[in-house]
């Protein structure tokens, strides 16, 4: 939405700000998702304190997220960084040994 340059005029800030929610409300929820059954798999407590950080993250992650996605000024970049981040965690989850 705000970047160095030329601002964005009519329709086009209009499809920018619905191409961010598209973006950042299913990748938030299944980065954060994704972050919350990784940190569950890789710390090294009980099963129950595993739960409880794996859903505290996932409830910390899909706010940043989303507040990133108006944050950065490029549809495109949003979306690759959205994708590789998404990859990131489900190899990290998919590796330990999780499946749906």
């Amino acid at each position: 939405m705000a970047s160095a340059g030329k601002p964005l005029i009519g329709h086009s800030r209009r499809y920018d700000t619905i191409l961010r929610f598209v973006v950042a409300l299913p990748g938030g929820y299944i980065i954060s998702a994704l972050g919350g059954v990784c940190i569950a798999f890789w710390l090294p407590l009980s099963r129950a304190d595993n739960a409880m950080a794996g859903m505290l993250l996932g409830l910390l992650l899909w706010p940043v997220v989303f507040i990133a996605a108006f944050g950065v000024p490029n549809i495109r970049r949003l979306a690759v960084m959205t994708g590789v981040l998404t990859f990131v965690f489900a190899v990290f989850v998919f590796s330990s040994g999780w499946h749906p």
